[in-house]
């Protein structure tokens, strides 16, 4: 969900549930130029009717979405957080997904591929070859406390394959 905020007498955008491009600051809604976060440089430019939120991801202008400013009503909202939560095609169902921004760099991680993505622009990627390894790394990089269960761990465990 995208947030339109008004501060004094300015409207910024507010997101923070993007996944790994997820802004880690407000953007005001202009159309002028470039706006620089803690993380990345973002911009907002017009296509027709619609606004896009666009990330400079070395030296590219990657669009992530597109939105308009008419409101959005609450039963909207729950349609579309049940559609991603319970269908059975959502990737959000069959698919291990995290991510966190610590410091300077972004972690991801989407079932047992780990990616460490600094600012600096170097990144770093491996396989997590056990559960324990999984575990460790959701706990350890992104404070998930996993309950011990070995029900858990069985589920787990195809994601590393």
């Amino acid at each position: 969900m995208l947030l339109l905020v008004p501060v004094g007498g300015e409207s910024y955008l507010c997101d923070v549930g993007f996944g790994g491009l997820t802004m880690t600051g407000p953007l005001r809604l202009t159309l002028e130029g470039e706006q620089r976060t803690p993380h990345e440089t973002f911009r907002v430019v017009r296509d027709g009717g619609d606004y896009l939120s666009q990330a400079n991801v070395r030296g590219d202008w990657r669009t992530l979405y597109s939105f308009d400013l008419q409101e959005q009503l609450l039963p909207d909202i729950e349609v579309a957080n049940f559609y991603v939560a319970q269908h059975p095609e959502s990737p959000f169902r069959s698919q291990l997904m995290a991510a966190r921004r610590d410091g300077d760099r972004t972690l991801k991680l989407r079932d047992g591929e780990l990616t460490i993505q600094h600012r600096s622009g170097s990144r770093e990627k491996r396989e997590l070859e056990s559960v324990a390894e999984l575990r460790a790394a959701l706990d350890e990089l992104f404070g998930i406390d996993v309950p011990a269960d070995p029900a858990l761990d069985a589920a787990l465990a195809p994601l590393l394959a």
